[in-house]
């Protein structure tokens, strides 16, 4: 067990190596973590984790170096306060987790419970990526970094549905003998979820399709299904001889050829019954033998998060001629592939001259159609690609069409990489096209054998190339040179690339992915040791500087024509690295075949040296203690004679094919030992030799290439010699999707970093630049090399046009190795609007989260701020607030009673959604999400909303747009309108009016037919009471987006509402009159009511009267 200070050392290494930043092609020596959602390690070399509508719960354990979890290391960590980070990304999201520090000193695992809203808060069914996982101890600084995947089971649409009757372990073990090969095909956004089709022999019948889950990892977990009932309730005729013969998962079907027909699924995101559902496509005049013939074909592409102009497309051709009958051998349909159209079609009558169509592809990024053509009678074989006219190839190509060489006399098939614009036509060769099909390059030539299939990975751009024969070549997308990984010796096989590219071998009985895996997936463990590329011959070392040399193939005079080829370089051994059995190594950067000089030596290869490689010394060639003479003999060959006639300096058999090195000079391949003096040689550089030459004893040397007593040298894969480094976190994908909207731009800064000195490609840029689909974006760029050979280069990405559409944008490392995970970075870029991009309105006030949790939050006044909405509450109308007319419930409760609910008019209206034919609300299943959220969508969930006092005035309507990690304000030229969604009065807008915008409003609310307004200083008086709910709307044309922004005001303490205050002012007013007229009528008739109510409190006194009388 290691001690704590080497622990320390080795994350102090890891910090001080990498940057922070993503860093690409670094490799792993083993896996560190192992973590499943069922809280025990696992044996797999990398993560595979499931969501379900429950919360995602993760445990992972520290294994050490025997792949045992360590509770010894986890305690360090912990002690220290370290605990890994969980990182869940797929090409348009990153987010990440920490796992929480465990308390417990006898704890085995770290773990983390995720809910799955924190994730995503969907679960409708469709198709979307699976996520990749990255479990690291300290995030950007590439620490013990594991990856593996995660699957969402609740939304992956062929997981929906029962595929069949189930077969048991027993049934399917019998069906092992019949089986003849196998096809796979995978989900496109989630290569983890894969079926595969057993081929059955002539003499059974059914058809059988194993689903998995997992990539095929382990064979138990492959449930294998019986459709056979399913496709005979679909026939009317035939039922004998039902087998699979291809099939096709596409984003939202599954298409299944049969040796019956061809039969396709309803669509996989609405599933009406648990069992699927297939129906029977017609094409009038082939029969059972056409179908065992036929093919389909399919361009794989992930459509997460659809756009309107992505759909799919799948090709079904036959291998026959063209009866006068039929329109076409080749067919091809778009979802939901309910009508088939012909490929090509051609009005004459002689079928030698009309081409027989091998494959056909849509190319959406160009939106062409791109035909592999064969002419039967003149056996040629071209490409010609046509433009897409209302769905259908027009007639005129898009281009001259490219011919293949003579050679190409066994085309098969032509497929581009998924998510790329790299397209491979394959057959006896393999050839290669960057521009759609207008030019291609010659990858390899496998003369006598050709490929009969090809399987490829997303993730690490690997593709395989099957051989007839079963040899297996590899390849990365974009790069111009191949490898041989292996060969299968098995009858019946595939191969299969999981989620993460890992390959797999697939047999009726056995899954097998091999052994000692890394933490990424790689190309080469199912194969074992690295076979050696060399070809069997002696080479000749021409050295050209102190760094470089070529080395000559020799080709014997005396071989026969027909199998010379097997002595010469072949682009097979570019990019490779030659190692010499004593010592040296030396990378190939170029192969060159030669037509006539130097004779005997038909190719050579370009190398640059790393390690030098060893001489031959006296002990191993004593005669280099010797002079030496060199003379032309007349007749092709060069004599070479010793000086010195002593024996102990003599030539000795084992010479042969040594090669006698002179610098400045030619080199001699020895050919024949005449005698102990004299031998003859060929010459590398005939041509540079005027004269006998004479080299004395030190001045000359010899290097063994050769194969007498066994080959000294071997040609193997280089190892990965670039790094790629992106200093944001945008690159944590490989396959990235970035939009782009009207008038947008992208930026990125890449480094590539070669892992030796003396890799560099200087002044040559060390990385190419392939744009799909230039006509939609422009692409600028500028790069440098530094004093260390790092070359930086600097991206800029604009859209062109307001035109919708996507292009991927490739930067290929193109002296890269095949070794590397991934010698490429794939970006896709639509010219759409993000589904990441939102517009959303920033409240006047902030109020905690939970504050809205308990419904107070109160200002400095005493007034809370929050309103909890009544049951089943709807706003008024302009009819009162006892008369609702919305169909808009709030706060919803089916088991409540509704209130305001007297009026015809009112029972007319209000409709539950989300709570519909449910009979209470916890029945509704409101996420917490929902129950805060403004959507009208959601109002059935909504219980809490903004509270004001009344009169609300001049509020201010501010607005943003979030765009992934950046947002800005909403100001010209972005115009929004905006609406009370149940149509409430009693609100106003004011908002400035420049010269620009007052133009721009004159001439859009015509068409709109709805007021517009600037959303800059834009404010909102409202003179109502109770729920406003208002919704903000972007006006089209600056934006692919069609952005919308709800939020909801409710105004409380309100006076008595009209005509309450009007009657009370009235009547007042009628009484303060009322009294000022009584007042004034008794003033006039000098009546006093106070008197006389003071003398109705005294009572009534007696008054004596006295009368004087005058005399």
């Amino acid at each position: 067990m290691e001690s704590p200070p080497i622990y320390a050392m080795f994350l102090l290494l890891n910090v001080f190596e990498y940057s922070s930043g993503v860093l690409i092609n670094k490799g792993k020596d083993r896996t560190h973590f192992s973590c499943s959602d069922d809280g025990m390690p696992t044996d797999l070399p990398t993560i595979k984790l499931f969501l379900t509508t429950d919360n995602l719960k993760v445990y992972c354990f520290f294994q050490n170096e025997n792949h045992s979890p360590s509770k010894e290391i986890l305690g360090r960590f912990t002690s220290g306060g370290l605990a890994p980070n969980m990182i869940i990304m797929n090409s348009t999201y990153y987010g990440g987790y920490n796992f929480k520090l465990t308390p417990f000193s006898n704890q085995l695992q770290w773990i983390i419970d995720i809910p799955r809203e924190n994730i995503t808060v969907n679960t409708d069914i469709a198709a979307i990526e699976q996520w990749i996982i990255k479990i690291t101890m300290h995030e950007g600084l590439n620490i013990y970094d594991t990856d593996g995947t995660l699957l969402d089971l609740v939304r992956e649409p062929i997981l929906q549905w029962n595929l069949g009757t189930v077969l048991s372990e027993m049934e399917f073990k019998k069906l092992y003998p019949e089986v003849q090969d196998i096809k796979v095909t995978r989900s496109p956004c989630a290569n983890d979820v894969a079926l595969m089709g057993l081929i059955m022999k002539p003499s059974s019948n059914g058809v059988y399709i194993g689903k998995t889950i997992s990539g095929f990892w382990t064979y138990e977990e492959c449930i294998w299904h019986n459709l056979t009932k399913i496709i005979y309730a679909e026939l009317n005729d035939e039922h004998q001889g039902l087998t699979v013969i291809d099939l096709v998962l596409t984003n939202h079907f599954l298409v299944i050829l049969t040796s019956l027909g061809l039969y396709v699924s309803s669509d996989l995101r609405y599933p009406t019954t648990s069992q699927i559902k297939l129906s029977r496509a017609e094409f009038c005049g082939f029969e059972k033998g056409d179908y065992i013939r036929g093919k389909l074909w399919y361009n794989e592409r992930c459509f997460a998060n659809r756009e309107s102009f992505e759909v799919d497309y799948v090709i079904i051709t036959f291998n026959r001629n063209r009866t006068l009958s039929e329109s076409s051998s080749c067919f091809f349909s778009k979802e939901p592939f309910l009508q088939w159209l012909p490929c090509l079609y051609s009005t004459s009558k002689n079928e030698g001259s009309t081409p027989h169509v091998i494959t056909f592809l849509i190319d959406q990024e160009t939106e062409s159609g791109i035909y592999l053509l064969h002419m039967q009678d003149t056996k040629q074989t071209f490409v010609t690609v046509s433009m897409l006219k209302d769905g259908k190839p027009s007639p005129r190509p898009k281009f001259p069409s490219y011919q293949f060489p003579s050679t190409f006399i066994h085309p098969v098939g032509m497929v581009f990489h998924p998510r790329s614009h790299f397209l491979y036509v394959y057959g006896n060769q393999i050839w290669l096209s960057m521009d759609g099909g207008n030019s291609f390059e010659m990858l390899c030539n496998l003369f006598s054998h050709y490929i009969k299939k090809t399987s490829h990975s997303s993730y690490t751009l690997d593709i395989i190339y099957i051989g007839e024969d079963g040899t297996i070549y590899m390849t990365k997308a974009g790069l111009k040179r191949y490898t041989i990984l292996g060969k299968f010796d098995d009858e019946v096989f595939t191969v299969y690339y999981d989620h993460l590219g890992y390959i797999h071998k697939l047999t009726p009985q056995n899954f097998d992915a091999g052994t000692n895996l890394l933490g990424h997936g790689n190309s080469h463990a199912i194969f074992g040791k690295s076979p050696d590329l060399a070809i069997r011959t002696a080479l000749a070392p021409q050295y050209i500087s102190s760094k470089e040399m070529f080395l000559f193939a020799y080709v014997p005079l005396n071989v026969p024509k027909d199998i010379q080829w097997k002595k010469r370089f072949k682009n097979l051994q570019l990019g490779k690295m030659v190692k010499l059995s004593k010592a040296g190594i030396a990378y190939i950067i170029n192969v060159f075949i030669h037509e006539d000089e130097p004779v005997g030596f038909q190719s050579s290869i370009h190398i640059k040296l790393m390690d030098p490689f060893s001489m031959e010394n006296e002990t191993e060639s004593p005669c280099l203690l010797n002079n030496i003479e060199i003379k032309y003999s007349g007749k092709i060959y060069y004599t070479l004679t010793l000086q010195k006639k002593d024996p102990n300096y003599a030539f000795k058999a084992s010479d042969v094919e040594k090669t006698v090195l002179v610098p400045g000079h030619s080199s001699f391949l020895i050919t024949e030992i005449k005698d102990q003096w004299t031998a003859s040689a060929l010459a590398t550089m005939p041509k540079t030799i005027k004269s006998t030459l004479n080299f004395s004893e030190g001045s000359w040397f010899i290097f063994n290439f050769g194969t007498v007593g066994g080959q000294a040298w071997t040609i193997t894969s280089k190892p990965c010699n670039y790094w790629i480094q992106e200093d944001s976190h945008d690159f944590m994908s490989l396959n990235l999707v970035k939009y782009i909207d009207v008038g947008n731009k992208i930026d990125y800064k890449f480094k590539f970093i070669p892992k030796s000195k003396g890799l560099t490609t200087y002044p040559i840029p060390s990385v190419s630049m392939l744009v799909g689909n230039p006509a939609l974006v422009e692409v600028k760029t500028q790069g440098t090399f530094d004093l260390n050979d790092n070359y930086y280069l600097n991206v800029h990405i604009a859209g062109k046009f307001f035109q919708k559409g996507f292009t991927t944008l490739t930067l290929n490392v193109w002296e890269g190795s095949g070794s590397c995970m991934t010698t490429a970075l794939l970006l896709t870029i639509k010219s759409s609007c993000s589904y990441l991009k939102t517009m959303k309105h920033t409240p006047g006030r902030n109020i905690p989260p939970k504050d809205w949790i308990s419904g107070v939050h109160k200002d400095s006044h005493g007034f809370n701020m929050i309103k909890t909405l009544p049951i089943n509450y709807r706003p008024p109308s302009h009819m009162g607030i006892s008369i609702p007319l919305t169909d808009n419930f709030y706060h919803a409760d089916p088991s409540k009673p509704i209130p305001r609910n007297l009026f015809h008019r009112s029972k007319e209206t209000g409709k539950y959604k989300q709570c519909a034919n449910v009979t209470n609300r916890a029945m509704c299943n409101c996420s917490e999400y929902q129950k805060v959220a403004d959507n009208v969508a959601f109002s059935d969930c909504k219980e809490k909303v903004h509270r004001f006092k009344f009169p609300v005035t001049q509020y201010p309507v501010v607005l943003e747009i979030f765009n992934e990690n950046d947002k800005v304000s909403v100001e010209p030229p972005y115009l929004v309108t905006m609406t009370e969604v149940n149509m409430r009065e009693n609100w106003q807008l004011k908002h400035s009016e420049p010269e620009n915008v007052k133009k721009m409003k004159d001439y859009l609310e015509p068409l709109l037919k709805t007021p517009v307004y600037n959303p800059l200083g834009l404010n909102l008086t409202i003179k109502g009471s109770e729920l406003f709910h208002f919704k903000v709307s972007l006006v089209p044309g600056v934006s692919f987006c069609e952005l919308n922004e709800e939020f909801q005001i409710y105004v409380d303490d309100v006076p008595l509402p009209f005509p309450g205050h009007t009657l009370i002012a009235v009547a007042t007013s009628v009484v303060l009159g009322g009294l000022i007229f009584i007042a004034f009528v008794f003033q006039l008739r000098n009546i006093h009511p106070l008197r006389a109510l003071k003398r109705c409190i005294r009572g009534n006194p007696t008054f004596t009267s006295t009368t004087t009388v005058s005399p």
